[in-house]
C-alpha cells in the first residue's frame, strides 16, 4: 500500500464516496473533529449491521493490546462486505509515557526489544492488512522516531489535525493558523445558523492562539450562550472570554472538579456567579471538559455527566429552578474521584 498524508478534506470526500483505505491515522489536537470524522467512517456501515460490523478499542486496556486489536482486524464481516476497527488513545502506543528513564544503555536496549515484540502482531497486519477491513488508529499525538510510529506512518493514510502547519517555526505558520482559527470560527457560526461580528471572531482567535482545543471550547460556550440569537456581537464573546480574568480562575471550577474536590468547585463556583458570570457560559465550559477532558480520562462517566449536562441546561431555560442551586447541584453531579493527571 503506497503511504501518503492526506488533507482532511480530502479524507471527507473519500469517507462520502465510501472509499476507505485498509489503515488510517488521525491524530492532532482538534479532538472534536477527529470524533467527526471517526463518526463518519462509521456511518458509512448501515446501521443495522454496525453491532457486528464496528468496533471501538482502547489502547493498552482490555481487548486493546496489539495482538488483540490485529484479531480484531483480521475477522471476517459477520454481516455486509466491510469490518472498521477503531483503536482510540492510540497514542499510548505511538508515543508512550515511560515510567522511568533506563538505567543504562543495556536496560534501554532490552526495554525497546520488548516494545518492538509487544507491538509486533500490529507490525505484521499494517504491513498486509485484510481488505475487507478498515483499521483506524486515533491519537492525540505521535512520536515519529519511534519503530512502531515510522511503519504506521509509512503503510497508513494519514491525516493531521491542528490549526495550521505542525510545525510554528515554518515561514507563514503564524499566518495559516490565524487563517485556519478564523475559518473554524465561521464556520461553526455558520452550521448554527448564526452570524458572528468581525470584531468578534478577532477576539476568540486572538485568545485561542494556536490551541484549537481551547477555541473549540469557547466556540461551544459562546453558541450555548447565545442560544436564541441570530447574530452573535463582540460584546457577547467578550462576555465569555473576557481577558481581565486570569487563566486559573477561568478555569478554577473544571480544576476543582477534575481533581476530586467538591467543596472547592462549589466554592469557586459561588465566587463566578456572585461577580455576575452567565450560568449558560459556565455550563458550556462544563459540557466542554466533560467532551473532552473526562472523556480522556475517565470515559466511564462521560454518559452520566452528559445527562445531568443536559438536566441542567433544560432547568436553566425553563426556570425550572433557582440558577444558583441547579449550578451547584450539577458541580456535585460531576465530581467524582480525582482523574489519573491530577
Amino acid at each position: 500500500m503506497a503511504a501518503r498524508s492526506l488533507d482532511p478534506r480530502e479524507l471527507d470526500k473519500q469517507i462520502k464516496a465510501g472509499k476507505l483505505a485498509p489503515v488510517y491515522l488521525l491524530y492532532g489536537e482538534d479532538n472534536k473533529r477527529i470524533e467527526a470524522v471517526v463518526d463518519a467512517i462509521e456511518a458509512t456501515i448501515d446501521p443495522g449491521d454496525r453491532p457486528f460490523a464496528v468496533e471501538r478499542i482502547y489502547a493498552a486496556e482490555e481487548r486493546g493490546f496489539p495482538v488483540d486489536i490485529a484479531a480484531a482486524a483480521r475477522s471476517l464481516p459477520m454481516l455486509g462486505d466491510r469490518r472498521i476497527v477503531i483503536v482510540l488513545r492510540a497514542e499510548r502506543y505511538l508515543k508512550p509515557k515511560r515510567a522511568k528513564a533506563a538505567a543504562d544503555d543495556d536496560a534501554a536496549e532490552a526495554q525497546g526489544e520488548e516494545e518492538m515484540a509487544d507491538l509486533q502482531p500490529l507490525e505484521e497486519y499494517i504491513a498486509s492488512p485484510v481488505p475487507s477491513t478498515t483499521l483506524v488508529f486515533v491519537a492525540a499525538e505521535i512520536d515519529r522516531g519511534r519503530r512502531f510510529t515510522k511503519k504506521l506512518a509509512n503503510e497508513a493514510a494519514v491525516a493531521e489535525y491542528t490549526l495550521g502547519p505542525s510545525d510554528a517555526r515554518a515561514p507563514g505558520a503564524a499566518r495559516e493558523v490565524r487563517a485556519a482559527a478564523v475559518a473554524l470560527v465561521q464556520e461553526e457560526v455558520a452550521k448554527a445558523k448564526k452570524t458572528i461580528e468581525p470584531a468578534g471572531v478577532q477576539l476568540l482567535v486572538q485568545r485561542a492562539g494556536a490551541d484549537v482545543s481551547r477555541l473549540r471550547g469557547d466556540i461551544e460556550r459562546l453558541l450555548l450562550y447565545t442560544e436564541g440569537q441570530s447574530k452573535i456581537s463582540a460584546a457577547d464573546v467578550s462576555e465569555i472570554i473576557s481577558s481581565e480574568v486570569a487563566v486559573e480562575d477561568e478555569w478554577a471550577v473544571t480544576n476543582a472538579i477534575a481533581a476530586g474536590d467538591a467543596a472547592r468547585a462549589l466554592r469557586e463556583t459561588a465566587r463566578r456567579l456572585d461577580r455576575g458570570d452567565s450560568p449558560h457560559a459556565m455550563l458550556g465550559q462544563l459540557r466542554w471538559w466533560v467532551s473532552s477532558r473526562l472523556a480522556e480520562g475517565d470515559p466511564a462517566r462521560v454518559r452520566p455527566a452528559l445527562n445531568a449536562l443536559l438536566r441542567t441546561d433544560l432547568a436553566l431555560k425553563s426556570s425550572g429552578g433557582d440558577e444558583r442551586v441547579l449550578m451547584e447541584r450539577l458541580v456535585v453531579d460531576l465530581t467524582g474521584r480525582p482523574l489519573a493527571r491530577y
